[in-house]
């Protein structure tokens, strides 16, 4: 099974005074969830910075996890279709 990082952004309120939560998600997967959180870890400083220049400075990363390509699924449901540039 694929894992793939995802990074959490700082919970927003859209246009209708609702919260969301923006994701933003790099193109890598991995083999196992072990490997894909040993590279978060070790690179979440640069994951941060690249986040944060996604959404041109005006929304700030909190946490980043790994998901699996079932949760990714659900996410492109739930987001509609995912930009494979941002992946």
């Amino acid at each position: 099974m694929k894992w793939f990082i995802i990074v959490v952004m700082t919970t927003q309120l859209n246009a209708v005074g609702k919260e969301e939560t923006p994701l933003w998600i790099p193109y890598l997967q991995f083999g196992n969830y072990e490997e894909c959180m040993t590279f978060a870890r070790n690179n979440q400083i640069r994951l941060f910075q690249k986040s944060t220049l996604a959404y041109k400075g005006s929304i700030l990363p909190t946490k980043l996890n790994c998901v699996n390509e079932d949760t990714m699924k659900e996410i492109g449901q739930l987001y509609g279709d995912i930009d494979e540039k941002n992946i």
